[in-house]
């Protein structure tokens, strides 16, 4: 039987909407109610990471914690046990491991979906109780559960990237959290960076090879917006194929470098007998005056630009206002702002 104490906070976790705040509720119900001395969450990424003694880029898993997106990336082996547990997950129905090593207890628990672990729950003390153990695992099993019905909602269902209704959702949110961005600017440190990408010609490639390769190739962009992108920056997929992504502490100069890195890298990538694919960028660097659909009516004008201009390039809103070749937008009430079409 659920102690009655803890019966509110099932009740609040049932109330959450979003996938953060469903983590922090998570982790500030089980440091509250079991004898964890520190509980973490944490999302297990592919990311592009340089090594060897080349640096060359290579490709691993790290770990990262949804609560701290700006942190460090972690890597795998700092959690004891974690390779453990992810080779149990093909015969587990729920992978969990109480790991007792001299004065220290963890209890790890895993996310599958499909054959692959994406989460992570941590839980670290001087000494677990089997009740400790009893309620970690039902707030896990609630978690999982109200995860999926939130991702349902929020996420692409082809890509895995988030959706249209998500940016509409929380963006507001985004740009305050990430920090009274106007003022950071005048302060001469970083902001944000909204951008928009449009794949070039790619209502030929689905007359040419067929919805299927065209799905394929929007499969493969995304995955290459995952690898290429931090871990911090928030990635979405608008529709068709139109993907917006937000950059996280960056000024002008690195925003354009990093989208000029993922342009060139799309367009080095070999897919699937369509061969070349090239991608148009437009992006604004967020100033804290605009509202979100004035921000996209700037990326786009900017996506807009790189599309009449010879496709395949990136263009800053801000430049091409200074260097007269677009004019600026005057600041309005905005309904729905389409882009690229």
């Amino acid at each position: 039987m659920v102690p009655e104490e803890i019966v509110p906070y099932l009740v609040e976790m049932t109330g959450q909407s979003d996938r953060v705040g469903l983590i922090a509720h998570l982790v500030k119900t089980l440091n509250k109610f079991t004898s964890a001395s520190q509980v973490r969450f944490f999302d297990i990424h592919q990311k592009a990471i340089k090594g060897g003694q080349e640096g060359k880029l290579q490709v691993e898993s790290v770990l990262v914690e949804p609560l701290c997106p700006n942190e460090e990336v972690i890597t795998m082996d700092s959690l004891p046990g974690l390779g453990k547990l992810i080779r149990q997950t093909s015969h587990l129905f729920m992978p969990f491991m109480h790991i007792k090593s001299g004065e220290n207890e963890q209890l790890l628990f895993a996310m599958v979906e499909g054959s692959k672990v994406h989460s992570i729950l941590h839980l670290d003390s001087i000494h677990f109780t089997t009740p400790d153990e009893m309620l970690a695992k039902l707030f896990w099993d609630m978690y999982i559960n109200l995860e999926r019905t939130i991702r349902a909602k929020d996420q692409d269902p082809l890509t895995g990237l988030l959706n249209r209704r998500s940016f509409d959702e929380t963006i507001t949110n985004i740009l305050d959290v990430n920090a009274q961005i106007h003022e950071i600017n005048r302060a001469g440190g970083t902001g944000a960076c909204l951008a928009v990408f449009d794949i070039d010609h790619f209502k030929r490639v689905n007359d040419t090879f067929g919805h299927a390769i065209g799905d394929e190739v929007l499969i493969l962009f995304a995955q290459q917006m995952q690898r290429i992108f931090r871990v911090a920056d928030i990635l979405y997929r608008f529709g068709g194929e139109e993907f917006l992504v937000i950059l996280l502490k960056v000024d002008a100069p690195m925003a354009l470098a990093a989208l000029e890195r993922f342009r060139e890298t799309i367009a080095n990538y070999r897919f699937p007998q369509v061969e070349t694919v090239t991608v148009s960028i437009g992006f604004v660097m967020v100033n804290g005056q605009d509202f979100p659909p004035e921000l996209i009516e700037k990326a786009d004008k900017a996506l807009y630009y790189s599309k009449e201009n010879g496709r395949n390039q990136v263009n800053n809103f801000d430049d091409l206002v200074q260097n007269g070749r677009i004019a600026n937008i005057e600041r309005s009430t905005h309904d729905e702002v389409e882009m690229w079409d």
